[in-house]
């Protein structure tokens, strides 16, 4: 087959991924990430490649295909740790289990695909519009009269209502999004409801997947565990979701700086990891991260902080943390860090700073050996408390961009029995 010179330009670019997360399916998604050859992108209209990491629940099997079906041809799916779909279980499905191959395996799938020399998938899915037009105008168009029927499933616009905010009124609507929006937690799936863009309502359908968690946190609750490596973890956990707050911040570079630094922290020097922390928050202040991108809102009032508990309660002025009863971290000079505001940069901060206290228990620890006293509870990095219905009452009446970024700072998914993989 001729390869055109769209097709040979097309091949010495990134090659563009949408990864559709299942569960336990971060570490594809924080490897390929760190990949030059790879472009992560938000949908799938722009992408050549569907990644599916990690398992996929069968009743999210219906939006997966809907997913597959949006990729524009030549594409192709690639499943890593993940069972592919029922019609697409053949020899040669793309299916995978080793990270360390997984972004050449990308970047050579991309290349066929662009050169010829591999068929673009199939659809899955026939193609009709999922909802009928239901109901003709008096002129033949969709509808009853000018305002009635629903074309596609979508209801016309109706009379507006009033807004949340400034009193304009405006057309309602409402969609589904998730489980796989990758600018929020995977396996969230929720129905929102906007007037322009002001969230009215926000449903939670489906909680977000469960959060697998190093070794060393469950280990902790089995015996005593080094500080120094319980510490390095966590700074590793509050880095990764610095990448994704700086991803939805479209701040590509620092998100990659942030995930860097989060894969270093268990091989590199306490020393050497302090000053390239320093340097990371010196490029937050630069690039004006607190100041333009973080909205003044998802404030959390007393009653949400001590259910939530962990560093979001503690950025609202919760001094609520399981380090301040054990021995060990008393021993090395451990205090309750606080603020008071509970907002979006108030938990962006609590992060930053329970990281720089982290980097100062780890070089304490490590000179005396310290290990933990307490075993029966541990203090995790996201906390421990619940997060049911908190969203349907803190979005309403926020923009669409805050509501986004106000989920960014949370840590909504419950923790997994299981470790990372």
């Amino acid at each position: 087959m001729a390869v055109g010179w769209l097709s040979r330009l097309a091949m010495r670019g990134p090659a563009t991924v949408f990864p559709a997360l299942g569960m336990h399916g971060e570490e594809a998604l924080y490897r390929l990430a760190r990949e030059p050859g790879i472009t992560l992108v938000d949908t799938p209209r722009h992408a050549t490649i569907l990644l599916v990491a990690g398992g996929v629940p069968p009743h999210f099997h219906d939006s997966l295909r809907r997913v597959h079906d949006q990729l524009p041809a030549p594409f192709a799916a690639l499943w890593y740790r993940s069972e592919p779909l029922l019609e697409l279980q053949q020899p040669g499905s793309g299916k995978m289990d080793d990270l360390a191959a997984l972004p050449d395996t990308i970047m050579d799938t991309c290349r066929r695909l662009m050169a010829g020399e591999q068929d673009t998938a199939s659809r899955l899915l026939s193609d009709t519009p999922p909802h009928p037009w239901q109901g003709l105008g008096d002129d033949g168009h969709g509808g009853e009269g000018m305002m009635g029927g629903v074309p596609y499933g979508r209801p016309m616009a109706m009379p507006p209502t009033p807004d949340l905010r400034d009193g304009l009124a405006l057309d309602i609507l409402t969609f589904r999004l998730g489980p796989f929006f990758p600018l929020w937690p995977a396996g969230l799936e929720a129905e929102v409801t906007l007037q322009g863009d002001i969230v009215q309502q926000f449903s939670v359908l489906s909680a977000p997947y469960p959060r697998a968690l190093p070794r060393v946190f469950l280990e902790a609750q089995k015996g005593p565990v080094a500080i120094a490596e319980l510490e390095r973890k966590r700074i590793r956990y509050h880095m990764r979701a610095f990448f994704h707050a700086l991803r939805l911040a479209h701040l590509p570079d620092l998100a990659r700086r942030a995930l860097v630094l989060a894969e270093q922290c268990d091989s590199q020097p306490v020393e050497k990891l302090s000053k390239r922390f320093r340097a990371f928050e010196r490029a937050l202040a630069r690039r004006g991260f607190f100041a333009l991108y973080l909205p003044q809102g998802g404030t959390l009032d007393s009653e949400q902080s001590r259910t939530l508990k962990g560093f979001a309660a503690r950025a609202a002025g919760v001094e609520d943390d399981v380090r301040q009863a054990d021995e060990g971290y008393r021993r090395l000079g451990f205090s309750v860090l606080t603020q008071q505001a509970g907002d979006v940069p108030a938990r962006w901060r609590q992060r930053l700073m329970e990281v720089e206290q982290s980097l100062g228990l780890i070089a304490r620890a490590q000179q005396k050996g310290t290990v933990t006293a307490v075993t029966d509870v541990v203090e995790l990095p996201h906390g421990a408390g619940s997060a049911d219905g908190l969203l349907e009452s803190l979005l309403p009446g926020l923009e669409w961009s805050e509501a986004l970024a106000t989920l960014a700072s949370l840590d909504l998914a419950e923790v997994s029995p299981w470790p990372c993989p």
